[in-house]
């Protein structure tokens, strides 16, 4: 098996390195991924790397951003299926032109719901970075 590069680790573990970010400082973001990642990087290794994968993702977008205005396809007609969030069962089917869809306002029902699993997520993320420290 290959051996994997520091930045590919940290390119995987860019999610749970974000997170730590907005509660630790860079030296203790650094500790963490030492003893729980198995990543061993120094605080300038890690600024160069945040530094490094931010310029190369802004890159990637600006590139695809690019290539998709210079795209003047008309739209196609398109299968529209509208599928029940909590069982995924289809609701209503129908032959749309991408081009006339308007645009839904969700309902704070729905806005309630959706806020409510994100913030149970943080939590979880929270919790777990808690049980980081701990050890």
């Amino acid at each position: 098996m290959a051996k994997r590069t520091k930045f590919s680790k940290f390119r995987s573990l860019y999610d749970v390195i974000e997170i730590l970010l907005d509660t630790y400082t860079h030296e203790g973001v650094v500790e963490i991924l030492a003893e729980s990642h198995d990543l061993e990087l120094s605080v300038s290794t890690l600024r160069s790397y945040l530094y490094r994968y931010k310029k190369q993702s802004k890159e990637l977008s600006v590139a695809t951003d690019n290539a998709s205005s210079q795209s003047e396809d008309k739209p196609d007609i398109k299968k529209q299926i509208i599928v029940d969030l909590y069982s995924n069962d289809p609701i209503q089917e129908s032959n749309t032109d991408a081009s006339d869809q308007s645009y839904v306002q969700p309902t704070h029902e729905k806005l309630d719901t959706a806020m409510k699993r994100f913030e149970a997520k943080l939590k979880l993320a929270n919790e777990r970075n808690s049980s980081l420290v701990d050890k």
